[in-house]
């Protein structure tokens, strides 16, 4: 198993959240991923607008999962309305 910091990014509407909250934590229990760390970053102003928003709930997650299992979740994710923005970052230094 392999380090990974994976960072989402929802609409920033509650219901939404909760709704990817839920997909994240279906795709990551189908995928026998080890979460380390949770943080909720709140809701903060996007760079630039993403789907026609400009505010965003961001998501940190430190997981450990195998390699092949990332490619999964990210083709779930991205047919998700819920989520803007997702990003999945090999941690080669812990």
């Amino acid at each position: 198993m392999r380090k990974y910091e994976a960072t989402f990014i929802f609409r920033s509407e509650e219901d939404t959240y909760a709704r990817g909250k839920q997909l994240i934590d279906k795709e990551f229990s189908g995928a026998d991923v080890k979460v380390l760390k949770e943080d909720d970053w709140g809701v903060r102003q996007l760079a630039y607008p993403v789907k026609k928003e400009s505010k965003g709930h961001y998501l940190y997650f430190d997981i450990e999962v195998e390699p092949d299992k990332i490619l999964e979740m990210e083709k779930n994710f991205r047919l998700s309305s819920d989520v803007l923005k997702y990003l999945f970052v090999r941690n080669i230094n812990k």
